[in-house]
């Protein structure tokens, strides 16, 4: 069925969407895979689940789990063309192979036979589909326990804290009104009486249960702005009072965290989690949940528990200008390391002793006391360098989003 001595359109997707080094699911790239299939027919089925059976085949447990995630995904939006590839004799037998292999990682074998059993119960009432059934007959003959996956229940949420969080967005949408179009949309005409309705009724929507500063609320939301410091400022601001001025003073008091350091090592344990060792320094992106950050550490991307880090402080001037000195010190020891090195090059051809030179013995002692600080000098550009290929990144995503949107904005306005 599959031809192996032909180059497979679907390599590059596929590869792509199960790299050993995602932090989660590539979602966009399986859903274009998805897209390709669905247009490709038949013949693209058949090369997607060739290219998946690669894949499964790789040695990475990450690459097996994300080339499962892909046929999952497959098979929930590709129809009935996709099913029977996913009950061919030769995909099936990959699963076996892939459940039986006593080198398979232990979340991967319980990860396919979950999947087997859940397509097995989709397909038995469609007779050309029975190869899922038989794969999952001779497994269970094998004593292999079937653990069909199941989505998470949803968190519970109280009245209480929907009530709060209700009140919370109506507050920062009214805030945003207030703001919206900064000084542009001032009108110096408008009514003493007018402004001071608008700060009434703001201040009635802030008069709730958020009495503490830097509050945060159970389900773990923790707002931008303080709203204590925001309803103080309108009830205390006469009715003429631009509201942006008083917006612009209240998060003057919260601390921006930045930075943080690692208390304890963490493993991550789920897609999308970002795992550290202690001492690491990870740069926080978004706080928007009081127990869980998103942090960058060395290019990669993911959340990371609060409790685990401690805040750092933003270095001041005096602390940049030294830090700077020091390694332009280190930088400058490079002609000791050239001398030493050129010292050591010549005593092994004149045969003197190494022990009765004394100058090599004092550049190898001053040379060792920089080693230390070379490697940490080299752990801190490692990490800018990978924000920065990330921010990169990033970037390029955005630029060509937003070309394509343009040309798409221009021929809807051309045609």
């Amino acid at each position: 069925m599959f031809r192996g001595n032909q180059s497979n359109p679907f390599d590059d997707l596929v590869s792509k969407s199960t790299d050993e080094n995602l932090t989660g699911e590539d979602w966009e790239t399986i859903l274009n895979l998805c897209d390709k299939v669905q247009d490709e027919g038949e013949q693209g089925a058949q090369n997607a689940i060739a290219a998946l059976l690669k894949r499964l085949a790789h040695r990475s447990p990450n690459v097996q789990l994300y080339a499962l995630s892909v046929s999952e995904a497959l098979s929930k939006n590709c129809g009935i063309v996709l099913h029977r590839e996913l009950a061919s004799r030769v995909f099936t037998q990959g699963l076996e192979r892939l459940v039986t292999d006593r080198t398979t990682h232990d979340k991967v074998r319980k990860r396919a036979l979950g999947l087997i059993a859940m397509w097995a119960a989709e397909f038995e009432h469609d007779p050309s589909l029975g190869m899922m059934e038989e794969c999952y007959t001779s497994l269970a003959a094998k004593n292999y326990r079937f653990e069909t996956p199941n989505e998470p229940p949803p968190p519970t949420v109280d009245d209480e804290v929907r009530r709060r969080e209700e009140e919370e967005l109506q507050r920062a949408l009214e805030m945003s009104l207030r703001d919206r179009g900064g000084r542009n949309s001032y009108n110096p005409n408008q009514s003493a009486s007018q402004v001071g309705a608008s700060n009434s009724s703001i201040g009635s929507s802030t008069a709730g249960p958020s009495t503490g500063a830097g509050e945060t609320y159970p389900s773990g939301y923790v707002p931008a702005r303080s709203p204590p410091a925001a309803a103080a400022s309108n009830s205390s601001l006469p009715a003429q009072t631009s509201p942006s001025a008083a917006a612009a003073r209240a998060p003057a008091s919260i601390p921006v965290v930045t930075r943080v350091r690692a208390l304890h090592t963490f493993e991550a344990t789920e897609p999308g989690e970002l795992a550290f060792e202690r001492g690491d320094v990870i740069r926080v992106v978004d706080r928007a949940y009081r127990d869980w950050w998103r942090g960058q550490l060395r290019g990669r991307t993911g959340i990371f528990p609060v409790n685990y880090v401690e805040p750092l402080p933003e270095p001041s001037a005096a602390e940049l200008a030294r830090e700077a000195e020091q390694e332009a010190a280190v930088f400058a020891q490079a002609a000791n390391v050239d001398r030493l090195l050129t010292l050591l090059r010549d005593l092994d051809s004149s045969g003197e002793r190494l022990a009765d030179n004394e100058e090599i013995q004092e550049l190898y002692r001053s040379c060792m006391a920089l080693r230390p600080k070379i490697v940490k000098l080299i752990d801190k550009y490692s990490q800018k360098r990978a924000d920065l290929v990330v921010m990169n990144e990033a970037f390029v995503k955005a630029r060509t989003l937003f070309d394509r949107m343009m040309e798409e904005s221009l021929a809807r306005h051309a045609a």
